[in-house]
C-alpha cells in the first residue's frame, strides 16, 4: 500500500513492519517529531492537507486510511491491486 511506503519511509524501517494498527505506541522510531514528518510526507504525497482537529484524530494509521479515503485520495498504488 502507497501509504505504508511512505510511512516507512519516514520511520526508516521495512514497509512490511507496518499495518492499519500501527500508532506511536507500537512501532518503533514513531516519536513527535517523526509523526509531523509523516503528516508532511504522506499529504504532499496524496495531494491533501489535514485540518489540525484531522492530525490530532489521528492515533493510528487505519485513522488515516479513513481520513484519506474521506478526502478522496488514492491510497492503494496501482501495482498493489489484484486484478479480479
Amino acid at each position: 500500500m502507497k501509504l505504508f511506503n511512505v510511512v516507512a519511509t519516514v520511520l526508516k524501517m521495512d514497509p512490511s513492519m507496518i499495518n492499519a494498527e500501527s500508532s506511536a505506541q507500537n512501532t518503533k522510531n514513531w516519536d513527535s517529531l517523526r509523526h509531523i514528518e509523516m503528516i508532511l510526507a504522506v499529504e504532499n504525497a496524496f495531494g491533501v492537507q489535514f485540518s489540525i482537529p484531522e492530525i490530532v484524530s489521528m492515533q493510528k494509521l487505519g485513522d488515516m486510511i479513513e481520513l484519506l479515503t474521506q478526502k478522496g485520495a488514492q491510497i492503494e498504488s496501482v501495482e498493489t491491486r489484484r486484478v479480479a
